[in-house]
């Protein structure tokens, strides 16, 4: 069959590449589908436009599949809805990681015919060889999502394979990764030939804010060392990659199988290759033997994401975190020697100005290399997602605003007068002046495009109408010790 694989515009590609789609592709049988990707989001072509339009008509593929996350998700809908109406007879498939959170919502529409949840690597295939049938079994295809006959919704269990040595690596050559490379794609790095790898999925943690563990499952499932191996150094021959970025979010779980892989990259002795792990790991599950292991096989910083300073908000977060422990191991990072970076949510509900306060007291003590501010995004079918909407404190179907630029969908009562954007500009600038150097690796790190777009947007959001004249950043905030 013809397959049309569309990566939607919305997604920002200075940070995040069609992986999801390289999957698909990859794991498809290339003699019998001829699969073409339309890359929206790099090319800066909308729904809507002409250029979309007349890929479908020159094309003309028999299945459109598109992959949305919650802010690309109403652009999604429109690229399934207008191949509808150019060929009532496509069959559109949806998926990435909004339909696996929301399917009922997302599902509920006549131009969308099925719906995966999860992973789809192995299953799509399958979907594909039932649907050339005259008499297709749906029950076969895991984390399928269709409609019966009297409109009821039939959900099949998600796919989550253990032996994941079965899935191929992505199709990096379809993707056009050099294409991304020379437009500039760095996702938390310094370095310019970098490509994103998945080598562990799945999450055990109950975080309120997150949907991983619906995404991948609550079992940690890992590559071989030696499907790694293989894959790493096929980045590195072929493709002229020298940054490798594990997307995990849980890369060291397993402390063991951590130090097993970093033995094995030290091992190849590949020149000039450095490691990232730009998605975060969980502090606790490190130690002194396994930071050293790291920063030999090629780790220059690492990410660790405490979210909040304040015990009472990260315990609203159900994040299972004690703080000190945060500083004990970012102490411990830089002892090592490699640079240390933060991530943290700001504006969660329930949380005050007093919680924030304690947020900065952490970031002054850990004294990060670069932290990251995130506004806090409820993210549909996360489980505060369902009590914001329970307490009417949200509609149901609200969608997260855009990540890059700091806007935000929802702010906590208690923190209705505080300015956000203000507060972000102090302390990036604080973090500047306490330590000058971090100025040129700031810029190094996210762009200066990046610096100036955040820097205008803040800058824009700082004096707004009718907002209090006076300081809303309380002056305690103000120290830099």
């Amino acid at each position: 069959m013809k397959i049309a694989l569309i990566w939607p515009n919305g997604f920002d590609a200075s940070y995040v590449m069609p992986l999801a789609l390289g999957y698909l592709k990859s794991n498809l049988d290339s003699k019998k589908h001829d699969v073409k990707l339309l890359d929206c989001a790099f090319k800066n072509i909308t729904a809507s436009s002409n250029e979309f339009t007349e890929f479908l008509e020159k094309f003309k593929p028999e299945v459109i599949g598109t992959s949305c996350w919650s802010p690309t998700y109403e652009e999604t809908l429109q690229i399934l809805k207008i191949a509808k109406s150019i060929d009532p007879n496509i069959t559109t498939v949806l998926g990435g990681a909004h339909a696996s959170s929301y399917p009922d919502s997302a599902i509920n529409h006549n131009f969308v015919d099925f719906l995966f949840r999860g992973e789809a690597e192995l299953s799509f295939p399958i979907f594909l060889e039932e649907l050339e049938k005259d008499n297709p079994n749906w029950s076969k295809v895991k984390g399928l999502v269709y409609k019966l006959n009297d409109g009821s919704l039939m959900k099949n269990e998600m796919e989550r394979e253990r032996n994941v040595d079965v899935i191929k690596i992505p199709d990096y050559e379809w993707m056009e990764l050099d294409r991304y490379i020379k437009g500039g794609y760095r996702f938390n790095t310094t370095h310019k030939y970098n490509a994103p790898v998945w080598v562990t999925r799945g999450c055990p943690y109950r975080c309120g804010f997150c949907s991983a563990p619906l995404q991948n499952g609550k079992i940690i499932r890992m590559h071989s060392v030696e499907y790694m191996v293989k894959w790493v150094k096929y980045l590195y021959s072929e493709k002229g990659i020298r940054q490798i970025n594990i997307i995990d979010d849980n890369f060291t779980f397993h402390k063991e199988y951590a130090k097993e892989f970093c033995r094995a990259m030290i091992k190849l002795n590949l020149k000039g290759l450095t490691f990232g792990t730009p998605n975060a790991i969980r502090a606790q599950r490190t130690d002194l033997e396994l930071i050293q292991l790291m920063k030999d096989a090629g780790w220059e910083h690492l990410l660790v994401a405490p979210e909040s300073g304040s015990r009472r908000v990260l315990d609203l977060m159900h994040k299972d975190l004690d703080p000190q422990a945060i500083l004990e191991k970012v102490k411990i990072i830089q002892q090592v020697g490699l640079k240390i970076h933060g991530a943290f949510i700001i504006g969660y509900p329930g949380e005050t100005i007093e919680d924030i306060k304690e947020t900065v007291k952490l970031i002054r003590e850990c004294k990060f290399n670069f932290f990251f501010l995130n506004n806090f995004q409820p993210l549909p079918g996360t489980p505060i997602y369902d009590e914001l909407v329970a307490k009417g404190e949200i509609a149901d179907g609200l969608l997260p605003k855009n990540y890059s630029n700091g806007e935000r969908a929802y702010t906590p009562k208690e923190l209705k007068n505080f300015n956000f954007s203000k507060f972000v500009l102090k302390e990036y600038f604080m973090l500047a002046l306490r330590e000058p150097l971090n100025i040129p690796y700031m810029l190094t790190l996210i762009g200066p495009g990046m610096v100036v777009k955040k820097l205008f947007h803040n800058l824009k959001n700082i004096v707004k109408p009718n907002s209090r004249k006076e300081s809303i950043i309380p002056k305690v905030m103000i120290s830099t010790k």
